[in-house]
């Protein structure tokens, strides 16, 4: 697998973000390592109001300046990395929901990714497993192959472990030739003190919670490895990238977030009533 070239990411480089968070977790190694940070850019998709999301909704209540939370955070972590707040931008469209807003959000990137004329173009990976992470990747490739947009389009990882794939991560499936690697550990510190921002991921935000978005393993672990990212080509469109399990990889890719929801929306349920419980006891 060849390492990142950073020495090739000339101009002006726009991180799409579908979440507050995701640009910290996928890309904050490769910020910090960045030179000449002026010509970051980062577009958040989504207004922040589905994260925390009630366990039991209409029962669990969130706070309604969430959002506002979620932006500062943001904000905060990206001036930890180097990136001026005015280089930051907010589309808010509504989390949780960018597939019903398809036609806005092509339109809002449109706009934006031309008023900033990037080089380069870094997006969710096609087979991540978030629904608001595939909107945003379909929007941008949609556009690329329309020939809307010029720029390089390199995709990055959020939501790579799958549990039902034997290896367990999706991008030890992928042909090592599409994949580039970017060592991080000279930047390990400042990328987990630029995701402890996310104060709303990384405790337990709210009384109803079990356990919190991030947990402190999960960061642990994305600030030891390197970063893995997919440098897009004619050669490497769709599931092309895979070199084998195609077929049970689609599978999985559609049958595994059903099944790992309804397991946290569970089990988060039981562990509270056990807490009750145990409270009453008491």
């Amino acid at each position: 697998m060849p390492d990142l070239d950073l020495q090739r990411l000339t101009g002006k480089i726009v991180i799409v973000a579908p979440h507050m968070d995701d640009e910290a977790l996928a890309c904050g190694g490769l910020i910090a390592k960045l030179p000449h940070k002026e010509r970051v850019h980062v577009i958040y998709a989504t207004d922040g109001m589905k994260s925390p999301a009630p366990i039991i909704p209409g029962h669990d209540k969130i706070l309604p300046d969430l959002g506002k939370t979620r932006i500062q955070e943001s904000i905060e972590a990206m001036k930890l990395l180097g990136v001026s707040e005015h280089n930051l931008h907010f589309l808010c469209l509504p989390e949780a929901q960018l597939r019903k807003h398809l036609s806005s959000l092509r339109n809002l990137l449109r706009d934006t990714i031309r008023a900033i004329a990037p080089q380069q173009i870094f997006v969710p990976f096609r087979y991540d497993r978030h629904p608001d992470h595939l909107a945003v990747n379909h929007a941008i490739v949609s556009d690329f192959r329309q020939g809307d947009m010029e720029a390089q389009l390199i995709e990055y990882f959020v939501y790579y472990r799958w549990r039902l794939m034997p290896k367990r991560d999706i991008r030890r499936y992928i042909r090592p030739q599409f994949l580039f690697k970017l060592e991080i550990e000279d930047m390990a510190g400042q990328k987990r003190r630029a995701l402890d921002c996310f104060t709303s991921q990384t405790t337990i935000y709210y009384p109803w919670q079990t356990r919190p978005i991030l947990t402190s393993i999960l960061l642990d672990e994305e600030c030891q490895h390197p970063e893995l990212f997919l440098i897009s080509n004619d050669s490497s469109a769709g599931a092309a990238v895979f070199s084998n399990s195609v077929l049970w990889i689609q599978l999985v890719h559609r049958l595994e977030p059903f099944l790992q929801r309804w397991k946290y929306r569970i089990g988060a349920t039981l562990k509270r009533l056990l807490q009750n419980d145990v409270r009453e006891s008491n």
